[in-house]
């Protein structure tokens, strides 16, 4: 029972630090804020974790796990796929993680603007790896046709990212000025939907013409 008690105080402190982290940056954010939103005891964070920075880091490679998780879901089932649905999945499975979790975004910005320590550490142990498999990748797709070799591996990774993204952080907006919910599945399909036209080569198309 004690460690199902432990386990579920962590998972409320890192889901109310992602939350806070997200709307606060690290400078603003306070772990006494973060333990109210969690409902725990202020004291509980120095147990479960070392330090507000611990706190962060763990936040952080919580939601690279997600993400890793989420975009790989189906990499067992693109081996009977072509490369083009791969990266119609790949493309689908990454929107709608971005969907579920907007704070990523927006704890990397905070931490790209500041160039601190945090942002180093980021750096390392997550967006490098992270980047350098998705930039092979994309030079892999436009090898096979499937993305336009045109525009370089890296211009073309970056843009595919923004786009993917930026509905999501641009919520408010486009809720106040069209009365748009972009996490609505609706909006979701139809971003999509638009990301794979913009990038996606139609290979079939392409090969009847």
């Amino acid at each position: 029972m004690k460690i199902s008690l432990e386990l579920d105080t962590r998972s409320k402190l890192l889901d109310a630090a992602i939350r806070i982290f997200a709307k606060e940056g690290f400078a603003g954010a306070s772990v006494r804020q973060i333990a109210e939103i969690a409902g725990v005891n202020h004291g509980s964070i120095k147990y479960h974790y070392s330090s507000k920075t611990h706190l962060w880091r763990s936040a952080i490679a919580l939601l690279f796990q997600q993400m890793e998780e989420a975009v790989f879901a189906n990499e067992h089932l693109w081996e009977k796929m072509s490369s083009e649905e791969q990266i119609r999945d790949h493309i689908a499975s990454y929107v709608r993680f971005n969907a579920a979790h907007p704070e990523l975004l927006r704890m990397v910005m905070f931490e790209s603007i500041v160039r601190s320590e945090r942002f180093e550490w980021l750096s390392e142990n997550y967006l490098r790896p992270f980047t350098d498999r998705a930039l092979a990748r994309t030079a892999l797709a436009q090898e096979q046709g499937v993305f336009r070799t045109d525009i370089p591996a890296l211009n073309l990774y970056y843009m595919n990212v923004a786009a993917s993204r930026s509905m999501f952080f641009a919520a408010p907006e486009l809720n106040e000025r069209f009365g748009i919910d972009v996490f609505s599945e609706d909006e979701i399909e139809r971003h999509i939907d638009a990301l794979t036209k913009l990038f996606v080569i139609n290979t079939k198309e392409s090969s009847n013409s």
